[in-house]
């Protein structure tokens, strides 16, 4: 797995790798996520709330992304360097993700 944004926290391979068992948070603009976002994710860009999801569910796997990858990457690291331990990222681009077989819900 090639990875573009480097990162402390844990790319997802989404060749080998589902989303089940994760919580998913969109870090993109408030705007965007109302026109789309993967199945089930949460719209958060707050570190602190983001680490009180992962203090509260450590046994989930907490899956940031973004538009690129590369905002994903830069918080999974800052959450890592908090102290954090399941967080992950996913390293690609929002709009190669249904082509990965990941869904995404339109609101029009």
């Amino acid at each position: 797995m090639y990875i573009k944004n480097k990162s402390l926290a844990k790319p997802i391979d989404l060749q080998n790798d589902k989303l089940d068992n994760c919580i998913i948070i969109d870090l993109r603009s408030r705007g965007y996520f109302l026109i789309s976002h993967i199945s089930n994710a949460l719209n958060l860009v707050s570190l602190s709330r983001i680490g009180f999801i992962a203090q509260e569910n450590p046994d989930k796997r907490i899956v940031l992304y973004c538009h690129s990858g590369a905002s994903a990457a830069d918080f999974g690291s800052k959450l890592v360097e908090m102290g954090y331990k399941n967080i992950y990222y996913l390293d690609e681009n929002f709009f190669n993700l249904p082509k990965m077989g990941i869904s995404i819900q339109y609101n029009t």
